[in-house]
């Protein structure tokens, strides 16, 4: 079994990569927060930075990328090329309204005619030693597609194919489609890897034991919420308090020397924290002077105040659902 850290916009760049795999060396892979193909086919600036190999030497990354273009994305295949990478995640799962609405992420879902014209200019203008792996959903409002359209993913060579169980109407609410799963799982022929509301080890065994085919697993806010999830998985020892108060601490002196200016600095720290917090469930004054701080020593006095208010009660989910 693989296990991957899913991309998540904004936060999982390789700051928070890099502290991540040096604290919990369980990931098999990375992957990056998408990025949106241009005509020009290059990047500057952070996304530059974010993909550098420099900047990610202690672990695998695939970048992900996001587009309807075929020109701009094997545009693309040849930019990552060039730095070094061999492999590349097409998205075609994000929900967001704005993507769907220009036929990107999940969006592309819509169209199984136009997906297979898409396909085959990728796959027969690609140098064949460059891997595809593609993530998406199950579809728009229903899973009705589900036949076809991982009959239609069954024609072509993807190195992987990664499936959140939801239909883009759902977003990230209400439970994932095991039913649906276990149709598509029981149809598709390339690797498959199941991604979505994996909180605890007890979750993740019990997926394993349902679909004992699967060739890995994607996890994204339950590793931001614990980072030692995957090591619990392969049955090492929970998250310890030290630990992720350590941790903590290196994710910030990341983001700080990657971050320009105090305000965005903060803008980050927050949103981690919207996931750490999650360790400290009794935390409520703590947690709501650190979403209040405007300076980064306001910002020092929440977080000691949640450690010395509540007592760290490791993760292990918000939902029984499996």
């Amino acid at each position: 079994m693989n296990y991957y850290f899913a991309p998540l916009e904004s936060i999982s760049s390789y700051p928070l990569r890099n502290v991540h795999a040096a604290f919990f060396p369980s990931i098999d892979k990375y992957f990056s927060p998408f990025v949106s193909t241009n005509e020009e086919g290059h990047y500057t600036g952070k996304i530059e930075r974010d993909l550098a190999p420099e900047n990610n030497q202690t672990l695998q990354l695939v970048p992900q990328i996001m587009g309807r273009d075929s020109e701009h994305i094997l545009k693309s295949f040849s930019y990552l090329r060039e730095l070094g990478y061999h492999e590349v995640n097409l998205n075609m799962g994000c929900p967001s309204g704005t993507v769907v609405a220009k036929g990107k992420g999940s969006g592309m879902l819509r169209d199984l005619y136009f997906l297979e014209d898409f396909f085959e200019n990728l796959f027969s203008r690609k140098d064949h030693d460059f891997a595809i792996s593609v993530k998406c959903r199950i579809g728009i409002s229903d899973s009705g597609q589900v036949p076809e359209l991982f009959s239609l993913f069954n024609q072509f060579p993807f190195s992987e194919i990664i499936v959140h169980p939801r239909v883009q109407k759902q977003f990230y609410k209400g439970n994932v489609d095991l039913d649906a799963f276990q149709r598509l799982y029981e149809i598709t022929e390339n690797p498959l890897v199941y991604n979505g509301d994996i909180e605890n080890a007890e979750t993740a065994h019990k997926i394993m034991a349902r679909f004992p085919g699967l060739s890995g697993m994607m996890l994204g806010r339950g590793l931001l919420a614990n980072p030692a999830l995957v090591r619990e998985i392969k049955g090492g020892k929970e998250l310890e308090e030290k630990e992720l108060k350590d941790y903590i601490l290196a994710v910030e002196k990341a983001f700080s020397a990657e971050i320009q200016g105090d305000r965005n600095l903060l803008c980050k720290l927050k949103e981690c924290w919207s996931y750490f917090a999650k360790n400290y469930p009794n935390s409520v004054k703590g947690m709501k002077e650190l979403r209040k701080a405007k300076t980064i020593e306001e910002y020092r006095g929440a977080k000691f105040r949640i450690f010395s208010e509540a007592a760290f009660v490791p993760f292990k989910g918000e939902k029984e659902w499996i």
